[in-house]
């Protein structure tokens, strides 16, 4: 999961920097503290005072985290990318470019298991101001929209990638040349990550959204604080995967498949194709999946912890 903020000047206003920002770190905390080897992150920031390239990429620049496991070290690193301010315009595109680049070329290193989803996730409050700027007209041909259906289309391993939107903006919008919901809207629907039924070009009603609003205006700092972690943590929860690696480290003896049981926060889920959990092999087995309301719950709480118990006969019921 790569993270691309926007720190252009307007971030300044109504809280939106100090409130992403916080929200993040806390964030990247409780990433660290779960230390899924599932999961790995990393962060570009584009305009902000830390910004070598002044706001005109390419990106990532030397002060940017890329992607890895959420250790100790790479926390302290994504906090340290953003103690920057808000600064200058707003190259959505080249940002982008350079994010799409990075998932592109990355390859899962050790704890960090392979064959995940790869996931590009945009904080923005503002319009472009380079080659994505909006036109007026159909947003189908905006450089962005189209650059994000392409990466949605690319084949692994370089994809396919999946974009997020998180907008942060007064909504609904008087003012289309400072805050776009629809460039927002149909940005994130050309990157896979649209819910069903939603209007890209959506300006009324909230529920009808692509893209995850965050109105700066509707509380206090606080709570626009946590509305950034309802966000983050809502597409979190999508990209939660039911296929979990099983690595067994074992100086029992020989590792017996019949022989293990799975918790989630402590409660046992049992082995069930409909409502449990699996093996992708009953014999030689190298991953856990989770079935029915067992994936469903699982996704719903991306903090959860998972276990495996070995050495007690496996609970079927």
């Amino acid at each position: 999961m790569l993270f691309v903020l926007d720190g252009s000047g307007s971030m300044t206003q109504n809280n939106k920097w100090t409130a992403a920002t916080q929200a993040l770190e806390a964030i990247f905390s409780d990433m660290q503290k779960q230390a899924d080897p599932g999961v790995g992150v990393g962060l570009v920031v584009f305009s902000d005072t830390n910004d070598p390239t002044q706001g005109s990429g390419p990106y990532p620049a030397s002060p940017d985290v890329p992607i890895g496991f959420v250790g100790a070290a790479q926390d302290s690193a994504l906090n340290n990318r953003l103690s920057g301010q808000p600064s200058l315009a707003t190259p959505t595109g080249t940002a982008l470019q350079g994010g799409y680049s990075e998932l592109e070329n990355y390859v899962a290193m050790m704890p960090l298991a392979p064959g995940g989803k790869k996931v590009l996730v945009l904080i923005t409050d503002g319009v472009p101001t380079d080659n994505c700027a909006p036109t007026g007209g159909s947003y189908t041909s905006n450089a962005c929209v189209v650059e994000a259906a392409a990466e949605l289309a690319k084949a692994t391993p370089q994809g396919p990638i999946l974009t997020y939107v998180i907008g942060t903006g007064v909504f609904p919008s008087t003012d289309l040349t400072n805050f776009d919901p629809n460039f927002l809207g149909n940005l994130a629907l050309a990157g896979g990550t649209g819910p069903k039924n939603c209007n890209p070009n959506e300006n009324s009603v909230m529920t009808d959204l692509c893209y995850l609003e965050v109105n700066p205006t509707t509380g206090n700092a606080s709570q626009t604080e946590q509305a950034f972690e309802a966000a983050i943590n809502g597409i979190r929860n999508q990209v939660v995967s039911c296929t979990l690696p099983l690595n067994i480290q074992t100086d029992a003896g020989t590792f017996d498949p019949s022989k293990v049981n799975v918790t989630v926060n402590g409660t046992v889920v049992p082995q069930n194709a409909q409502n449990g959990w699996t093996y992708d092999n009953p014999s030689t087995p190298t991953e856990i999946i989770f079935n029915g309301t067992a994936c469903s719950n699982l996704k719903m709480n991306p903090k959860a912890s998972v276990n495996v118990v070995l050495g007690c006969a496996t609970i079927t019921m």
